[in-house]
């Protein structure tokens, strides 16, 4: 009986060893230390996902570059030193497509070396995409479609999250959420909408603020339209290359409900 026993026991040691080895030798192929990097992805559709755009519309007018974030995140252990990585651009040439040194500055430029590491001891970075506004991107949007690629410190991450897109234009878009603001500004149109950006000072259109702050800026943007025509030559239009008769106003100029 014994002898079972003992049988018994040391057979299932050695299952055991065999099936746990095996476990190991299974992780650390998945888990290697070999180091790679790739686009950090949100869950449940929350945080940074695989794309963005960035729209100069909404910015001041005499606001010339803008910064979008992007996340990256370290596969494998950290370093006790600063480590490049590599981006690069894969839609150079198709339609469509944003030129580095015209629409934004390349991911090589000297002037982004340091903004290029992944930090010592960091296991994620965000990196800068400096968007240049253009005079073509009033007509048009491109986008830079952008990849993790291999150097001497990483080699891309997970599959599905080594690209990246970043979309830029400077054309108006009527907000989705116009709706919500119509009763305080009245129809869309983009030169109210420009004119309350810069001279309103508001432009995130897509929040829901409190009725008295809508309503605050509502007075505001009535005071400073008043303010406007009463020292510009022409009143403010939705059609720019409308000549008004001295005192005329006409359809498509930009009223404010009272």
């Amino acid at each position: 009986m014994n002898r079972i026993i003992k049988y018994m026991m040391t057979c299932t040691a050695l299952s055991l060893l065999i099936t746990f080895g095996g476990c190991d030798e299974q992780e650390a192929a998945l888990y290697s230390d070999e180091p790679k990097i790739s686009f950090t992805r949100g869950d449940n559709g929350y945080g940074q996902q695989d794309s963005v755009t960035q729209s100069f519309f909404l910015l001041p007018s005499d606001q010339l570059r803008d910064t979008v974030w992007v996340e990256l995140s370290l596969e494998g252990t950290s370093s006790t030193i600063p480590r490049t990585i590599k981006i690069e651009q894969t839609n150079v040439g198709k339609v469509g497509a944003a030129e580095a040194g015209k629409h934004y500055v390349a991911f090589d430029d000297p002037s982004l070396k340091e903004a290029m590491q992944l930090p010592a001891n960091a296991v994620s970075v965000k990196i800068p995409v400096i968007l240049l506004l253009d005079n073509s991107l009033y007509n048009e949007k491109v986008a830079i479609e952008m990849t993790v690629a291999e150097n001497e410190n990483f080699k891309p991450g997970i599959e599905e999250n080594r690209n990246f897109k970043v979309t830029t234009t400077a054309m108006a878009e009527e907000p989705s959420t116009w709706s919500t603001w119509q009763y305080y500004f009245g129809e869309w149109g983009s030169v109210k909408m420009k004119f309350i950006i810069d001279y309103v000072g508001f432009s995130n259109f897509e929040e829901s603020p409190e009725t008295a702050y809508r309503s605050y800026l509502q007075s505001k943007a009535i005071k400073q339209l008043e303010e406007y025509n009463a020292t510009h030559d022409q009143p403010l239009c939705e059609d720019v290359d409308y000549v008004h008769a001295k005192g005329e106003r006409c359809p498509n100029c930009v009223e404010f409900p009272l």
